[in-house]
């Protein structure tokens, strides 16, 4: 009912003056009644006195002395009668007390407690208690401050038997006139001041209240994000110093929500540019936050349906929510998966919750390159040995033939010692190229004293020198520069060794009668040169391949001409690494294949 501060305060108020004048209200009028009884007990103490008393018992114990008719000399003594009762009562009224209190009632009573005189209009001593006190002959008053009267009883004896009751009442008609006049002030008064206390009290509660629904209308529009809202107070009251405390509230709050909103901001922004995905889990299970990586790892664009079991189950990573919930946080747990061929490496780790819980931090990282390497680099040590092995088993074979038959034919010894020198070359060679190989990965030509290299001059030369192989298979191997090509600065074996390997495959793989093209030509800034055959060509599963160390489109056949399967992998190394170019290689099955260089110009 009362929800306002400017209520409660008016309630407040009135309700104070209220009892403030009910205590003063009941102090006035105990007051008056003690004050009442107070001086009744003065006067009648003043009054009362032995001697008083000693009068009053005289007087009523006076007799009459007369003559008898009948005997006149005789004298006679009558029982006190009308004249003393008149004489008491005109003793009683003379006295202060009936002066000082005029409504007082006056009663004289006989011994056997009838009335011989009253003022009172009706006989209420009858029923009296302090009245039968005074008719056996004990002094009484009653003169409670409560009481309804003012009762006293004075009992006249002669020879210790009363024979008069002086019966005195007040039944405080001035008490009770003065207690009338005193609720009738307070009725009028307690209206009148709960309506001027009702006009004070709302005219101070606004003062109180009116400063507080300002500052409340300007502390929202601080919420809001104003920070204009508030100004500095210009009183030092209360009120101003809650204005100041939340002014430096204001400040603090702004403050710390810059330096959060920063924090915020760079870590929303490290994550958001991770290489890692990161997905975070509440204790429940229900995702609270991924970031782009991991979408894109895990090949999601929808993610409000993820919940951390369902979707863990469903990539088969093999965890559960309640597995990991009270996992120690310096721990963690890590699963691989495979997602579209791109293997996913998944660290679980649990975090603390501001609810109490446990939460579940996820980092996804993409090992699916380390995984390749991994694979070839065993696939390396594989073909490594397997192409180690052949060449040094055939030299075994004939060594050991030849020491088992030392009888042998000259014609026999000389084509088994051709063969020992044939295999000896050949894995002199893979040994040579691993070495070139291994010096490129460690960017070791970088090394070597650039040399000038003038592509058309090293191209005509190349030609010149595999035009003789050309012939034995009646092929054509022809060079048409397009326009001129500026000389550059570079590793120049490993240049010659790239274009060698390129011309020497395509007259490999082009049959006989085949046509080899080599073009030259500068475009933009941009070396290009382009061997193109039309040759036995290369299927295109075997295309993305082609560059791996030690692979052969046909096997068989290159064992045969010499080759190591790693020449293309020098190439492909040697222009990336050396010249900063690359090379790529177009080709379609049984019609024939283009390999493309292109090195930039450097900058001016």
């Amino acid at each position: 009912m009362f929800k306002g501060i400017r209520s409660k305060i008016t309630v407040i108020f009135v309700l104070v003056i209220l009892f403030a004048e009910l205590i003063a209200g009941t102090y006035v009028t105990l007051r008056l009644m003690h004050s009442y009884h107070h001086g009744f007990d003065s006067v009648l103490s003043e009054v009362m006195t032995d001697d008083f008393k000693a009068q009053l018992t005289d007087t009523a114990n006076k007799v009459m002395v007369h003559a008898d008719i009948d005997n006149p000399e005789a004298i006679v003594l009558s029982e006190p009668g009308e004249e003393n009762v008149q004489n008491i009562k005109k003793i009683l009224l003379d006295t202060a007390l009936f002066k000082t209190y005029a409504g007082m009632k006056l009663s004289v009573l006989d011994a056997d407690g009838n009335p011989i005189y009253t003022n009172e209009g009706t006989e209420l001593y009858k029923y009296s208690d302090i009245a039968a006190q005074g008719l056996l002959g004990n002094e009484a008053e009653e003169n409670r401050l409560m009481g309804k009267s003012i009762e006293y009883a004075l009992p006249l004896k002669y020879d210790d038997s009363v024979r008069f009751v002086i019966y005195i009442r007040d039944p405080m008609t001035q008490q009770n006139e003065l207690i009338r006049q005193v609720i009738i002030s307070f009725m009028i008064l307690i209206p009148v001041s709960v309506i001027l206390m009702i006009i004070l009290a709302l005219v101070i509660s606004k003062n109180v209240t009116a400063p507080l629904r300002r500052l409340s209308a300007q502390a929202k529009r601080l919420a809001d994000g104003d920070a204009s809202a508030l100004s500095p107070s210009t009183t030092r009251d209360e009120i101003g110093e809650l204005t100041d405390a939340l002014l430096y509230l204001s400040e603090s709050n702004r403050e710390h929500s810059e330096k959060a909103l920063a924090e915020k901001s760079k870590i929303e922004t490290i994550l958001q540019n991770m290489n890692d995905g990161i997905m975070a889990f509440d204790e429940n299970g229900k995702l609270s936050h991924i970031n782009p990586e991991a979408m894109r790892l895990l090949n999601r664009k929808f993610v409000d349906d993820i919940t951390f079991n369902k979707f863990f189950k469903e990539i088969n990573a093999d965890i559960t929510l309640e597995s990991l919930q009270y996992l120690p946080t310096e721990e963690a747990i890590e699963r691989q998966v495979t997602i579209n061929e791109n293997v996913l490496q998944l660290s679980f780790a649990t975090s603390a919750q501001p609810t109490g819980g446990s939460g579940i931090i996820v980092i996804i990282h993409d090992v699916t390159k380390h995984e390749l390497l991994e694979r070839s680099r065993r696939d390396f040590v594989a073909n490594v040995s397997h192409e180690l092995r052949t060449p040094i088993t055939v030299i075994k074979s004939y060594s050991d033939m030849l020491a088992d038959t030392p009888d042998a034919e000259p014609e026999i010894r000389t084509r088994f010692l051709d063969t020992i020198s044939s295999e000896t070359d050949r894995m002199a060679r893979i040994i040579s190229d691993l070495l070139t190989l291994s010096s490129l990965d460690e960017n070791a030509s970088y090394t070597r004293r650039p040399e000038e290299i003038d592509v058309r001059s090293i191209i005509d030369s190349l030609v010149e020198r595999l035009s003789l192989t050309a012939k034995k298979k009646e092929q054509e191997l022809i060079y048409t520069p397009i326009n001129d090509v500026p000389k550059i600065k570079g590793d120049r074996d490993g240049f010659e060794r790239v274009l060698m390997n390129v011309i020497s495959n395509a007259l490999k793989y082009t049959p006989t009668g085949g046509k080899i093209q080599i073009f030259s030509r500068t475009m933009y800034n941009d070396i290009i040169i382009k061997v193109s055959d039309n040759g036995i060509g290369i299927s295109k599963d075997q295309l993305p391949h082609i560059f791996d160390r030690f692979f052969r489109v046909d096997k068989a056949r290159s064992r045969d001409t010499g080759g190591t399967g790693l020449g293309l992998a020098i190439a492909k190394q040697t222009i990336e690494s050396s010249f900063h170019g690359k090379i790529s290689i177009s080709s379609e099955l049984n019609k024939g294949t283009d390999v493309t260089i292109t090195i930039p110009l450097p900058k001016k």
